[in-house]
C-alpha cells in the first residue's frame, strides 16, 4: 500500500517522472474497462495514456478517498474532478482502481468504472471488505 500511496503522493505534487518510477518498466496498464478502451505496456505506454487522459481537462483535480490492501492487489477509490478544454463543462468522476505489485513496484494497473466493479475483479464484494 505504502509504494501506491508514494506514487499518488508524486502525481499530485506534479512529479510525473518520480511517480512512473514507482512502476515496473514492464507494467501493464489495462484501461479496457475505462477512458475508451485501451492497453498500454511499460513506462511508454503509461506516459502515452495518462496524458491523453488528463489532457482533455482545463483544469484537473483527483481526491483519493480509500486505499486498500486486498492481499494479491492494492484497492483505490478516486474522485477526479475537473473542466474539459474548450466545452468548459464541469466534470466529476468517482471510479477505482486495482494495482498488482511485484518487487516493490507496480507491475499491473486498472481502472474501473466504479468501486463494486474493481472489488468483483479481485474477487470479492462490498460485503467481503
Amino acid at each position: 500500500m505504502e509504494i501506491v500511496r508514494r506514487m499518488y503522493e508524486a502525481f499530485h505534487g506534479g512529479n510525473a517522472e518520480g511517480a512512473l518510477a514507482y512502476f515496473d518498466e514492464e507494467c501493464v496498464a489495462d484501461h479496457s474497462r475505462r477512458l475508451g478502451g485501451g492497453v498500454g505496456h511499460g513506462r511508454e505506454g503509461l506516459q502515452r495514456i495518462i496524458p491523453e487522459w488528463v489532457g482533455t481537462f482545463e483544469e484537473f483535480r483527483e481526491e483519493i478517498e480509500e486505499i486498500r490492501d486486498l492481499g494479491r492487489f492494492v484497492y483505490v477509490v478516486a474522485t477526479q474532478r475537473g473542466r474539459g478544454k474548450g466545452s468548459g463543462a464541469e466534470v466529476e468522476n468517482h471510479y477505482a482502481l486495482l494495482y498488482e505489485l511485484q518487487g516493490g513496484q507496480i507491475t499491473w494497473m486498472a481502472p474501473f468504472p466504479d468501486p463494486d466493479a474493481a472489488l468483483e475483479a479481485a474477487g470479492l464484494s462490498e460485503s467481503d471488505s
